[in-house]
C-alpha cells in the first residue's frame, strides 16, 4: 500500500508531461518546429531548458552520494565542468548562431566533406544513446525503491513515458515540460535544505580539500567540458532561440542556476551524514523513502524523477535529430517529423535496452564524453574559428581520436586490452586526436603549395 502514493505521483506528473507533448503536437509542426521549437524560444525557455537538461541524475543521486563520501570535493564531479562548460557556450554563442546550426555532422560536412561528417554522426548518435542510458540506468535504480517493481520494469515504463511525450511534440514539448522539471527541481532541493536547517552538518577533515587527487578530478573535468562543449545539446538551445540576446542571457541565468544548486546538492549530501544508517545501494532514495515526511517525500521523490527525465528526454531528441538529418536523410519537412517521431521511438528503446545492461551513471556518462571529446572536439573547434579548410586534418583526428575512445569503451565492457580506463585515458586519446590533425593539417599544406 505505501507504493500507491508514489505510482499515483508518478501518474499525475506522466499525464501532465504527455498532454503537454499531445498539445504541441495539434499544431502539426515541421521540421524546424519539431527540433528547434521554430527557432522562437526566449530567455527563459532556453533557461529552463538548459538548466533542466544538464541537472540530471548524475548532477543529483551521483553528486549527494559524491559529497557524503568527500564533502565539498564532490564539485569536480560535474559542478565545475557544468558551470565552466556554460561559461564557453556564453562566449562563443554568438559564432553558433553566425553558422546556422541544424545538426552538427551538417556542418562538420559542409566544412570537411562526407567521410568527416558520417564518422561525426555515428559518434553523436553513440553518444546520445550512451547518455540517455546513463539517465535510464539512474532512473531504474532510484524509482524501484519506492514503486516496488523490478528495476527492469521501472526502466521500461520510464523510457516509455519520455518517448510518449517526446515523440508527439519534439523538441518544444521537451523545452516546455524541462520548465516544469526545473520547478520540481528547484522545489525539491530547496525543501531538502529546509528540512536539514535545524541540523548540525558534520563535516570531516577532507571536506575541504578540493585539490587532492587532483589528476582524477582535472582529467575528468576536461574529459566533461571538451565533449559537452563540442555535444549538439546546447548547440539545439543556442540555435533555438529567437535571437543571440536570448540565448546569451538564458545561458547566464543557468550560471547562476547551477552555482545554487550545485551548492544544495552538495550540503545535502553533507546533511545525510548526521542521519541515521551506512550508505547502501541507493540509500538517498531510501533516506526520502522512510525518513522524510509523506508530502516532502512525494516532492523530493518527484523533483529527482524530474532531473532525471529532462536529461534523458534531450538525449533522445538529439538522438533521432541526428538519425533524420545526418543517417537518413529526409529532405521533405512533413515527412521529416513522422520519420523523427519514428526515430524517437527508436532511439529511446534503444537507450532503455542499453541501460538493462549497465549498472553505473558516472563510468556509463564518463566514457560517452570520452568518445566525443577525442573524437570531435578538434575538429568541431577548428571550424568556429579558423575559414581554411581542412577535411583530410579532421578526418583523421576522428579517426585516431575516436577509434582510440571506442576501444575504451569496449575495454571497460569486455575486452582486456592493456589501455588505461577513463579519464586516464583521456590525454591519450586527445594527443592521437592532435597528432591525426597536424598530419593531415601538414599533408593537405604540402600538397596545396605542390599544385601551385
Amino acid at each position: 500500500m505505501d507504493s500507491l502514493k508514489y505510482i499515483a505521483t508518478l501518474c499525475i506528473y506522466f499525464i501532465l508531461l504527455v498532454t503537454v507533448g499531445v498539445y504541441i503536437a495539434r499544431k502539426k509542426p515541421d521540421f524546424d518546429g519539431y527540433f528547434f521549437g521554430r527557432r522562437k524560444l526566449g530567455t527563459f525557455l532556453i533557461f529552463f531548458t538548459v538548466t533542466a537538461a544538464w541537472f540530471g541524475a548524475a548532477s543529483t543521486l551521483a553528486t549527494i552520494e559524491a559529497a557524503y563520501k568527500s564533502g565539498f570535493q564532490a564539485v569536480w564531479l560535474l559542478g565545475i565542468p557544468t558551470i565552466i562548460t556554460v561559461l564557453i557556450f556564453i562566449l562563443v554563442n554568438n559564432k553558433i548562431r553566425e553558422v546556422h546550426f541544424v545538426s552538427l555532422p551538417v556542418l562538420l560536412g559542409k566544412y570537411y566533406g562526407k567521410g568527416v561528417s558520417r564518422f561525426a554522426t555515428f559518434l553523436i548518435f553513440f553518444y546520445m544513446i550512451l547518455l540517455a542510458a546513463s539517465q535510464f540506468v539512474a532512473w531504474g535504480k532510484f524509482i524501484s525503491t519506492f514503486l516496488g517493481y523490478p528495476y527492469e520494469i521501472t526502466i521500461i515504463i520510464g523510457a516509455l513515458t519520455v518517448i510518449l511525450y517526446s515523440y508527439l511534440g519534439g523538441y518544444f514539448s521537451i523545452a516546455l515540460t524541462d520548465g516544469i522539471q526545473f520547478i520540481l527541481i528547484a522545489l525539491s532541493l530547496t525543501y531538502l535544505m529546509v528540512f536539514f536547517s535545524h541540523s548540525t552538518p558534520v563535516f570531516k577533515p577532507g571536506d575541504f580539500h578540493l585539490f587532492s587527487n587532483p589528476s582524477y578530478h582535472i582529467l575528468m573535468t576536461i574529459s566533461f567540458i571538451l565533449a559537452w562543449t563540442i555535444s549538439p545539446i546546447i548547440w539545439q538551445r543556442i540555435a533555438s532561440a529567437k535571437s543571440a540576446r536570448a540565448s546569451r542571457y538564458g545561458l547566464v541565468f543557468s550560471v547562476f542556476s547551477f552555482l545554487v544548486l550545485y551548492y544544495m546538492v552538495i550540503r545535502i549530501g553533507i546533511y545525510l551524514r548526521s542521519t541515521p544508517g551506512a550508505p547502501g545501494e541507493n540509500f538517498f532514495g531510501s533516506f526520502i523513502h522512510h525518513w522524510l515526511p509523506v508530502e516532502g517525500s512525494l516532492l523530493v521523490f518527484l523533483g529527482i524523477a524530474a532531473a532525471i527525465m529532462s536529461t534523458a528526454d534531450t538525449a533522445i531528441n538529439i538522438a533521432s535529430l541526428t538519425l533524420v538529418k545526418d543517417v537518413l536523410p529526409i529532405k521533405h519537412t512533413t515527412r521529416s517529423v513522422f520519420w523523427g517521431r519514428l526515430s524517437t521511438f527508436f532511439s529511446g528503446i534503444l537507450a532503455a535496452l542499453i541501460a538493462l545492461r549497465f549498472d553505473s551513471i558516472i563510468k556509463t556518462l564518463g566514457l560517452a564524453s570520452e568518445i566525443m571529446a577525442e573524437g570531435l572536439f578538434i575538429p568541431g573547434m577548428y571550424l568556429l574559428f579558423f575559414k581554411k579548410k581542412r577535411p583530410l586534418a579532421a578526418l583523421l583526428s576522428l579517426i585516431f581520436g575516436g577509434g582510440f575512445s571506442l576501444l575504451v569503451f569496449l575495454n571497460a565492457y569486455g575486452l582486456s586490452l592493456p589501455l588505461p580506463q577513463w579519464p586516464y585515458s583521456l590525454p591519450y586519446g586527445l594527443s592521437l586526436s592532435l597528432i591525426g590533425f597536424f598530419i593531415g593539417f601538414l599533408f593537405q599544406k604540402n600538397s596545396e603549395k605542390i599544385k601551385k
